[in-house]
């Protein structure tokens, strides 16, 4: 498939839009413009700080680019590229994404909480303390994250793969798993208790003081797993 032309977009216009964009917040839709960024490249691009909270972005290249403490807040983001972003403690919570690349990408820190994601790829990237509370995400790539310390309670997870992806100290109590992909993957001193699972595979996997309790998981889900010092039952 032929890659698409994005335009570079100078730092004037881009201030421009910013500005007009700020106002329009501040003003709740009454003045300026609300940000609507299409098919343009922001790669490599130090955007410190950002504000396009409730922005549209559209087919946007923002791979390399300096987004730590981004505010992303409501935004609608679809097929854009975020490959190798630096995002560090930016704010999505709310966002809808949509068939977005964001492969290798450093989210720690990155608030999810309450966003709506799908067909979107995150292979590689570091959700180290990441916050995606009651987040719904559907078909979505997680394969070889790094998930140390990350929070998904009470969200919705439907066709994700986690293959081969590294769980530590992680929280996804509450949690809703459906046709969830675990094969290979390092779960470690991590909360699954009161999960609902349908159709999950950890083929392979290695889960070691994992807590499983008050949840609904069939331990012959299990039997192809390593599996050592976890709990399960009710509290």
């Amino acid at each position: 498939m032929k890659e698409k032309t994005r335009k570079k977009l100078p730092s004037d216009e881009l201030d421009q839009i910013l500005d007009d964009h700020r106002r329009w917040l501040e003003s709740e839709g009454t003045l300026g413009r609300r940000a609507q960024l299409r098919c343009c490249d922001l790669s490599n691009r130090d955007l410190f700080g950002v504000v396009l909270k409730m922005a549209v972005l559209k087919d946007v290249d923002f791979s390399g680019a300096n987004l730590r403490t981004a505010n992303l807040k409501q935004a609608e983001l679809h097929g854009c590229r975020f490959h190798r972003a630096h995002m560090q403690w930016s704010i999505l919570n709310g966002a809808r994404l949509q068939n977005n690349n964001l492969t290798e990408t450093n989210l720690q820190f990155c608030d999810f909480s309450d966003t709506i994601m799908s067909d979107d790829d995150f292979a590689g990237a570091f959700f180290h303390n990441a916050y995606l509370s009651n987040a719904v995400l559907r078909k979505v790539n997680l394969a070889d994250t790094n998930l140390r310390y990350s929070t998904w309670t009470s969200s919705e997870l439907s066709r994700i793969k986690f293959t081969a992806s590294t769980i530590q100290l992680a929280d996804f109590s509450y949690a809703s798993f459906k046709k969830a992909d675990f094969c290979n993957a390092q779960i470690f001193n991590t909360d699954f208790s009161g999960s609902d699972f349908n159709e999950v595979d950890f083929t392979a996997a290695r889960l070691e003081k994992v807590n499983f309790q008050s949840t609904n998981l069939d331990q012959k889900h299990l039997q192809e797993a390593y599996g050592r010092e976890c709990t399960f039952g009710r509290h």
